[in-house]
């Protein structure tokens, strides 16, 4: 007879193996792809109505959410690299190798609504019948009048908890952005800058890159 040690044992590891078959599951069906030992944390979660790509290098951890707004739409991420921020994407969010991206903030590679209030009136409006019908979240919204760039956070940068990146920006190699900025233009390599909007306020040193 096993001892209750081993039957514990045995139910724990049971829960894990379901747990992970779960967690296969809801990545594939949401387009996920990833390399070898990629840790998805409690935080992580995906809306991706339209099974747009999700690919994931090697050695990362995931502790985002990510939320697909369009039929349109890519996010990459790079090898040894965490991301604890939310990602919206409708265009192209590319995350390099060895970024670290702490919690609390957000990457948003459009602007939402058009200036235009007449079209935010006709936002809301799609909106509510959306839900009316049971539909997506965004089904009937004219993208046409929002702004939509790519976001580029190259190899070895480091973003602080609660940082915002806007879209069309470029975050150089080896940059670290301060808490709670707000990145509304592209920082150079290896720069540190923070406040809103961020701006650069020294180089890290040479020996240091």
């Amino acid at each position: 007879m096993n001892s209750l040690f081993d039957q514990l044992l045995k139910k724990i590891f049971s829960k894990s193996s379901l747990f992970r078959k779960r967690q296969s599951l809801y990545l594939k069906k949401n387009n996920v792809s990833y390399g070898e030992n990629v840790h998805f944390l409690d935080g992580f979660s995906i809306s991706n109505p339209y099974s747009l790509p999700v690919t994931i290098g090697n050695d990362c951890v995931i502790n985002c959410r990510i939320d697909y707004e369009s039929n349109e739409g890519c996010i990459t991420i790079g090898n040894n690299s965490f991301v604890g921020s939310q990602l919206i994407c409708r265009n192209n969010i590319e995350i390099g190798n060895d970024v670290m991206i702490a919690w609390g903030g957000v990457i948003y590679d459009h602007n939402s609504h058009s200036l235009d209030w007449r079209n935010r009136q006709k936002d809301n409006q799609n909106l509510v019948q959306a839900l009316n019908d049971s539909k997506s979240f965004y089904s009937g919204k004219d993208w046409s009048t929002v702004k939509s760039k790519p976001i580029k956070i190259c190899d070895k940068a480091w973003l602080g908890f609660g940082v915002t990146v806007l879209n069309g920006v470029t975050i150089g190699e080896g940059a670290v952005i301060g808490a709670q900025s707000v990145v509304r233009e592209d920082i150079p390599p290896y720069a540190i800058a923070y406040g809103n909007p961020a701006k650069v306020v020294k180089y890290i040193d040479e020996k240091l890159r």
